[in-house]
């Protein structure tokens, strides 16, 4: 019982080492994993908002400034500057020159920790090109890249990312992209009660399936819109209003086209489509005039815009093939040849150029996921060799206790066995002298019982008169010489038994046997019985064993 409490002592004192060990393993990473500054986590929460861009950039300036961040921080302090300064220039298009280089350093050193806002970064880096510095391709592989790390759980920003994504890939011409990412923003936008986004959106994939010429679908998406810009009272959807004016007078419903193309928005005068509209209003309303000044004003327009902006040239094909078609309906032959040679060869110049793009896209792309492999790689390593050094750690310090443990026993069985020795030691040297008395003894014995041995054998004697030493000095010969005979007794018997069991193995009947232990019959049934009923309890013992 001793042992046995020393043991469980010795059980939680092992126990409470490793749980020691562990908690101090564990402990500062849980430390780390929870760690946040709280002021960074609020600067990021405002950036979302335009209207607080200019105390985020200050607030995101004074703190970059001070320094004391650690890598990611950094990170992500340059993303929320980033925003502000987007939020701030995207109206004027006035943007700051440093907002290229403050975006790619933010998406560097989120990349380097693999940071829950990298997404988000890759989405600020693709906006930035595009919006900004109207870089398409850059723009795309950066969305791309945010999309294919994007997690499922956050709906609203991957709507915004199918938004861009649809938007970029519309700039470099691929409509089926576009199409297919404005789908799936259509698809979320409907889930949902925002009568606004869904306003924007089927209108913006109304869009993109006009230019892409599957007529009906865009039908079908801009009806949508049109019914849901008449629950608005606001001036600032008039920005639909081109569009809309161009379905009507698709369908000939020329009082409400002439209504929206007459209320397009006329910013800086660059509404070439709006005009074209209007002129085939007018010529179509038999006035002439009216009509030759609207589309002159169409042609220019489109001519000014092209010539400024790299970025009409998609809108500039389906521009002309409006023009043409114009020209063609009022039977202005030279026009219509004109406009059409303009339209082939503005065409293969798109072509080329979003062919060039989307080659240059693909090599950033390829770029871009090997070093993502790559990084991918070296985490996994990191994060191997880090297990691994915990997993030595913990082995060690449980290997340590365990080889105290095993040494404290050792000792304690060597100890054991030291004190067995000794025991055993004097044990056997008494035994030596027993044995060696015991062998002298035996030895005389035989010795002495040997002429017994050999008058009853001659038959020349008996055993009348004999005392128990000399019975026993006769079997002490005879299991001499005939070892075989006495093996095969199970049980240890006295004299007499035992030397009638002998002469019987021997050969001798009965009556011999009684005249040389010169006993009478009755005692050789009564001990030949005995040494039978000895047996059989012996083989019933051997048997339930």
């Amino acid at each position: 019982m001793k042992r046995i409490g020393f043991d469980r002592i010795n059980r939680k004192k092992t126990v409470g080492t490793v749980v020691r060990i562990l908690l101090a393993v564990l402990l500062p990473v849980f430390l780390f994993a929870c760690s946040g500054n709280p002021s960074l986590q609020q600067i990021e929460k405002e950036s979302d908002n335009p209207k607080l861009a200019a105390a985020v950039l200050h607030r995101t300036d004074s703190i970059l400034a001070r320094g004391g961040l650690s890598d990611e921080e950094e990170g992500r302090m340059l993303l929320a500057k980033v925003k502000a300064q987007f939020f701030m220039s995207y109206v004027t298009q006035n943007f700051p020159p440093d907002i290229d280089s403050a975006i790619t350093a933010a998406v560097q050193k989120l990349e380097r920790h693999d940071s829950p806002k990298l997404a988000e970064s890759y989405y600020w880096q693709g906006m930035v090109s595009n919006l900004c510095y109207g870089k398409p391709v850059e723009g795309m592989v950066a969305l791309e890249n945010a999309l294919l790390i994007l997690p499922d759980a956050d709906p609203e920003f991957r709507a915004r990312l199918y938004q861009q994504l649809s938007t970029v890939y519309e700039q470099l011409g691929n409509f089926d992209m576009a199409v297919r990412y404005m789908q799936q923003m259509v698809r979320i936008m409907d889930s949902r009660d925002d009568p606004v986004g869904q306003l924007v959106t089927h209108y913006d994939i109304s869009t993109i399936f006009r230019q892409n010429g599957q007529k009906d679908s865009a039908d079908y998406y801009l009806r949508l819109a049109i019914r849901e810009r008449a629950k608005f009272n606001d001036h600032r959807f008039d920005i639909f209003n081109e569009v809309f004016g161009s379905y009507y007078l698709e369908q000939n419903d020329l009082p409400k086209a002439k209504y929206y193309l007459s209320r397009a928005l006329m910013a800086d005068g660059r509404m070439p489509d709006a005009q074209l509209g209007l002129a085939r209003i007018a010529w179509m309303e038999h006035r002439p005039a009216d009509a030759q000044r609207c589309l002159q004003r169409a042609v220019t327009l489109a001519d000014s815009l092209y010539r400024a902006d790299g970025s009409y040239r998609t809108p500039m094909v389906s521009f002309l093939r409006s023009l043409a078609r114009f020209y063609s309906d009022t039977g202005a032959k030279d026009e219509e040849l004109h406009a059409r040679r303009r339209l082939d060869t503005v065409g293969t110049v798109l072509a080329r150029h979003n062919a060039r793009l989307l080659n240059e896209a693909s090599v950033q792309e390829h770029d871009y996921l090997a070093r993502k492999l790559e990084q991918e790689n070296q985490r996994q390593n990191r994060l191997r060799m880090t297990f691994a050094g915990i997993v030595v750690l913990l082995a060690g310090g449980y290997v340590f206790l365990l080889a105290r443990r095993y040494i404290r026993r050792s000792r304690e069985r060597l100890g054991k066995l030291r004190r067995k020795t000794y025991r055993q030691t004097h044990e056997i040297g008494k035994l030596k002298g027993q044995v060696k008395e015991y062998s002298k003894t035996q030895a005389d014995r035989i010795i002495d019982g040997k002429p017994l041995y050999e008058s009853i054998e001659r038959g020349t004697a008996t055993m009348e008169g004999w005392d128990k030493d000399t019975q026993e000095r006769y079997i002490c010969y005879a299991r001499f010489i005939d070892p075989d005979v006495f093996a095969t007794l199970s049980e240890k018997l006295t004299a007499k038994p035992t030397i009638f069991f002998y002469l019987w193995k021997k050969g001798y009947n009965d009556a011999e046997i009684a005249r040389i232990m010169n006993v009478s019959n009755g005692s050789i049934r009564t001990m030949r019985y005995n040494i039978r009923r000895q047996k059989q309890q012996g083989d019933d013992t051997n048997i339930s064993t």
